[in-house]
């Protein structure tokens, strides 16, 4: 019994300890296809506060201003992106010999829309996925979720038949986001309200 005491009493003190803020913020990034307020969440963890994220979320890519509708995977050390098609100028058959070199990628979200952007290759990762490893090149992108923009390195592929055109990893979300599955409801009416 004393036991069960000091466990309730240990929870209520955390609990305690741990603010809970909601608050509005703008989107400043895609605001053409964001809704103009979010209700967002964070959380304070003694001196840190991180913002709560769904499994599911709307997660703009800066340059072309695209919001793809990603899934929080955080088993995932680094984000992915589904690009339809990609030219590299002056490519080898060899991946390793493109690191470097620019890459145009042609990003195309789930509603259809379509932008060209150019970036450097930065390095080609082996990924592993449940099914198989792969080689896949990794360039730098800026991704922006509830105010936080961070450029990140993601790996490119064909995500065409997969649920979700963006892969949100552990390298977006370390010390920012904690994971909340109550959330999906929420960043779903954020994503409806953004198509």
């Amino acid at each position: 019994m004393k036991t069960a005491f000091t466990l309730l009493l240990l929870t209520f003190v955390a609990c305690s300890a741990t603010g809970v803020h909601h608050y509005h913020s703008k989107f400043s990034i895609a605001e053409k296809n964001s809704p103009a307020e979010v209700t967002l969440t964070t959380l304070s963890l003694g001196n840190k506060s991180v913002r709560l994220i769904g499994p599911v979320a709307p997660v703009a890519e800066t340059d072309s201003g695209l919001v793809f509708t990603a899934r929080v995977d955080t088993g995932a050390s680094r984000c992915s992106l589904h690009v339809s098609e990609w030219e590299i100028e002056e490519g080898h058959p060899e991946m390793s010999a493109n690191v470097g070199k620019n890459i145009r990628i042609r990003l195309v979200n789930r509603q259809g829309e379509s932008q060209w952007i150019s970036k450097q290759i930065a390095e080609v990762g082996l990924i592993r996925t449940s099914e198989e490893e792969e080689l896949r090149y990794l360039v730098p992108l800026s991704l922006s979720y509830q105010g936080v923009e961070r450029e990140v390195l993601v790996s490119l592929n064909d995500r065409s038949k997969m649920d979700y055109a963006m892969l949100l990893g552990r390298n977006y979300l370390e010390g920012e986001f904690v994971v909340d599955v109550s959330r999906e409801d929420i960043d779903k009416n954020i994503l409806a309200l953004s198509q």
